[in-house]
């Protein structure tokens, strides 16, 4: 028997002249016992994620038990104005101009009203303009109208009309299953958690160090994925990222609950999942370089799996392979790659919040 075969019911000595930081980790994570614990902590996680999904979803058809009764009677008070233009300063960009006047005449108030254009040419060029208007009252007249510059003339318009809950609502969605998550992960793990920030503590700097690494690898990576995309023809922006960017709106609690699900939850349960559980189950049926390709791998697939947009996932892989080559070289210490996730995303809302607020433009 050695330190390592009793970790968790054991206190071990760090300070101790035969205390080493490198040895048994690999031991550590064949341990059956931590294989049936990580086992616990998957399931946490997908119970979690299914459970509010449900929830959600029984709360949308209680509150809206016809949704197509809904739409009939969200009215159009007068025709919709549709234009398209050149731009006076001889740029290629042409301005489109959408202009509508509708009434709430469904007898209760809706959270969001929101109109979706889809432009298109016969180039199979495409552009979707979404305008949105909140809090509408049983019975009022409201003006939904914008314009967008895109760089092709658009031949033909789709004008799709529909209802949403509020942003707070997709918020709390998104924040509720992970906070639980985390929860449940730092009572289960509570041992190793507290194993790792001993280790953290005992080597600070080294591991200060490789968070930077790891910081400059995801950035190095994702304009890695952005000149490929570039090069497969893909302009959008993924759907993911569109839905985080959508929930930013000039609202101070609203980014107080946005900052604790994408800058502290997420990180957690992100990477114990997909570092702790998921890269140490491929690294044990494999080696260390399957386990950060696979684990990658499926972090980018789970990033996009809901909206389809599967070429959209090549950034998110190659993030999550960063991740999980900066695990490997931090020795498996989960705190490093929470602190790297913790910059990535912390960043973004930086710069989603600095938008809303339209002191930044994005």
């Amino acid at each position: 028997m050695n330190e390592y075969d009793d970790l968790f019911d054991k206190e071990i000595d760090y300070n101790s002249s035969n205390y080493n930081s490198n040895k048994g980790i690999d031991k550590l994570y064949e341990d059956i016992n931590l294989q049936k614990r990580n086992g616990i902590l998957l399931m946490i996680y997908i119970l979690s994620m299914i459970l509010f999904t449900f929830l959600s979803q029984v709360y949308i058809d209680i509150k809206y038990p016809d949704k197509d009764m809904i739409l009939d009677n969200i009215t159009s008070v007068s025709d919709p104005t549709f234009g398209t233009y050149d731009n006076l300063d001889g740029t290629t960009l042409y301005t489109f101009r959408y202009f509508s006047i509708m009434k709430n005449e469904t007898g209760i108030e809706l959270p969001i009203v929101y109109v979706d254009i889809l432009l298109t040419d016969d180039d199979n060029n495409s552009y979707t303009l979404t305008i949105e208007k909140e809090n509408i009252a049983d019975g009022e007249t409201f003006f939904l109208g914008s314009t967008a510059n895109i760089d092709f003339y658009p031949t033909h318009h789709e004008v799709n009309i529909g209802f949403d809950e509020s942003h707070y609502f997709y918020v709390l969605i998104g924040l509720l299953p992970v906070m639980v998550s985390a929860i449940a992960f730092l009572i289960v793990d509570w041992k190793a958690f507290k194993y790792d920030a001993l280790r953290f503590k005992k080597d600070f700097s080294n591991h200060i160090g490789t968070i930077v690494i790891g910081f400059i690898g995801v950035w190095t990576a994702l304009v890695i994925a952005s000149y490929i995309l570039s090069f497969l023809g893909v302009t959008d922006t993924s759907e993911n990222e569109m839905v985080i960017k959508s929930l930013f709106t000039p609202d101070t609690f609203q980014l107080i609950l946005l900052f604790s699900l994408l800058c502290i939850f997420t990180p957690i349960a992100e990477e114990v999942i997909f570092r702790k559980v998921i890269y140490n189950f491929f690294e044990s049926k494999t080696n260390y370089i399957g386990g950060i390709i696979l684990s990658g791998s499926v972090f980018g697939l789970m990033h996009v799996i809901s909206y389809g947009d599967f070429i959209q996932a090549i950034p998110y892989i190659l993030m999550g392979m960063v991740f999980g080559y900066i695990y490997y070289k931090a020795k498996k210490n989960i705190f490093v790659t929470i602190g790297v996730h913790f910059i990535n995303n912390f960043i973004s809302f930086l710069v989603y919040a600095l938008g809303a607020y339209g002191i930044y433009n994005i």
